[in-house]
Protein backbone atom coordinates (compact mmCIF):
# COMPACT_ATOMS: atom_id res chain seq x y z
CA UNK A 1 0.00 0.00 0.00
CA UNK A 2 1.53 3.75 -1.35
CA UNK A 3 0.33 5.26 2.18
CA UNK A 4 2.42 3.50 4.29
CA UNK A 5 5.02 3.96 1.25
CA UNK A 6 5.41 7.74 2.73
CA UNK A 7 8.70 9.16 3.61
CA UNK A 8 7.86 10.48 6.12
CA UNK A 9 6.06 7.87 7.43
CA UNK A 10 8.75 5.85 7.06
CA UNK A 11 10.87 7.73 9.02
CA UNK A 12 8.70 8.28 12.13
CA UNK A 13 8.05 4.56 12.15
CA UNK A 14 11.66 4.03 12.44
CA UNK A 15 12.40 6.57 14.81
CA UNK A 16 9.77 5.32 16.93
CA UNK A 17 11.31 1.65 17.01
CA UNK A 18 14.77 2.88 17.49
CA UNK A 19 13.94 5.13 20.29
CA UNK A 20 11.51 1.89 21.87
CA UNK A 21 14.66 -0.71 21.16
CA UNK A 22 17.06 2.25 23.25
CA UNK A 23 14.54 2.13 25.66
CA UNK A 24 14.28 -1.57 25.98
CA UNK A 25 18.42 -1.82 26.27
CA UNK A 26 17.63 0.95 29.29
CA UNK A 27 19.29 3.66 27.39
CA UNK A 28 17.79 6.93 28.02
CA UNK A 29 18.32 9.77 25.85
CA UNK A 30 16.61 12.81 27.34
CA UNK A 31 14.77 15.04 25.91
CA UNK A 32 13.95 12.27 23.26
CA UNK A 33 13.15 9.61 25.67
CA UNK A 34 10.40 11.94 26.98
CA UNK A 35 8.72 13.38 23.92
CA UNK A 36 9.98 11.74 20.94
CA UNK A 37 7.06 8.95 20.88
CA UNK A 38 4.52 11.81 21.86
CA UNK A 39 6.16 13.44 18.48
CA UNK A 40 5.63 10.24 16.44
CA UNK A 41 2.83 9.04 17.66
CA UNK A 42 -0.05 11.08 15.44
CA UNK A 43 1.82 10.73 12.20
CA UNK A 44 2.08 7.03 12.67
CA UNK A 45 -1.42 6.21 14.43
CA UNK A 46 -2.90 8.90 11.40
CA UNK A 47 -1.26 7.29 9.02
CA UNK A 48 -2.98 3.88 9.78
CA UNK A 49 -5.82 5.36 10.33
CA UNK A 50 -5.49 6.97 6.66
CA UNK A 51 -4.69 3.74 5.07
CA UNK A 52 -7.78 2.23 6.58
CA UNK A 53 -9.88 5.12 5.12
CA UNK A 54 -8.59 4.58 1.84
CA UNK A 55 -8.86 0.55 1.97
CA UNK A 56 -12.99 1.22 3.22
CA UNK A 57 -13.15 3.79 0.77
CA UNK A 58 -11.78 1.93 -2.12
CA UNK A 59 -9.88 6.03 -2.73
CA UNK A 60 -6.40 6.34 -2.70
CA UNK A 61 -6.60 9.93 -3.09
CA UNK A 62 -8.82 10.41 -0.16
CA UNK A 63 -7.34 12.82 2.63
CA UNK A 64 -8.20 12.53 6.63
CA UNK A 65 -10.32 15.71 7.39
CA UNK A 66 -8.62 18.16 9.60
CA UNK A 67 -11.03 17.27 12.56
CA UNK A 68 -9.98 13.96 12.81
CA UNK A 69 -6.90 15.42 14.11
CA UNK A 70 -8.54 17.29 16.14
CA UNK A 71 -10.37 13.91 17.63
CA UNK A 72 -7.05 12.22 17.99
CA UNK A 73 -5.32 14.98 19.61
CA UNK A 74 -7.89 15.95 21.93
CA UNK A 75 -8.74 12.39 22.80
CA UNK A 76 -5.06 11.01 23.15
CA UNK A 77 -4.74 14.00 25.67
CA UNK A 78 -7.42 13.21 27.68
CA UNK A 79 -6.81 9.62 27.86
CA UNK A 80 -2.99 9.44 28.63
CA UNK A 81 -2.68 13.21 30.22
CA UNK A 82 -5.79 13.25 32.55
CA UNK A 83 -6.96 9.52 32.70
CA UNK A 84 -4.43 7.27 33.03
CA UNK A 85 -2.13 9.22 35.50
CA UNK A 86 -5.33 9.37 37.83
CA UNK A 87 -5.18 5.42 37.65
CA UNK A 88 -2.11 4.60 38.33
CA UNK A 89 1.56 6.62 39.61
CA UNK A 90 3.53 5.14 36.74
CA UNK A 91 2.24 7.94 34.81
CA UNK A 92 2.75 11.10 34.45
CA UNK A 93 0.29 14.12 33.00
CA UNK A 94 2.12 16.36 31.14
CA UNK A 95 0.65 19.15 28.96
CA UNK A 96 4.02 19.46 26.64
CA UNK A 97 3.00 15.92 25.78
CA UNK A 98 -0.33 17.41 24.25
CA UNK A 99 1.78 20.43 22.76
CA UNK A 100 4.03 17.55 21.34
CA UNK A 101 0.88 15.68 20.37
CA UNK A 102 -0.22 18.69 17.88
CA UNK A 103 3.16 19.01 16.09
CA UNK A 104 2.41 15.68 15.21
CA UNK A 105 -0.64 15.72 13.91
CA UNK A 106 0.46 19.43 12.26
CA UNK A 107 3.40 17.30 10.37
CA UNK A 108 0.86 14.67 9.60
CA UNK A 109 -1.28 16.84 7.79
CA UNK A 110 1.66 19.20 5.95
CA UNK A 111 2.83 15.82 4.61
CA UNK A 112 1.39 12.66 4.76
CA UNK A 113 -2.28 13.33 4.25
CA UNK A 114 -2.08 14.54 0.33
CA UNK A 115 -3.77 12.71 -2.67
CA UNK A 116 -0.95 10.96 -4.47
CA UNK A 117 0.14 12.56 -7.30
CA UNK A 118 -1.14 11.26 -10.56
CA UNK A 119 1.11 9.07 -12.68
CA UNK A 120 2.38 11.02 -15.30
CA UNK A 121 3.13 9.45 -19.11
CA UNK A 122 5.87 9.97 -20.87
Amino acid sequence: MKTFAHPVFIVCLALFCLNQLLEWQHVYVAPLHYYLDDLLCMPVVLTVALAVERVYFGNDSFVLPLNYSLWAVLLFGVFFELFLPRLSDIYTADVWDVLYYSCGAVLFHLSINKAPEPATEL
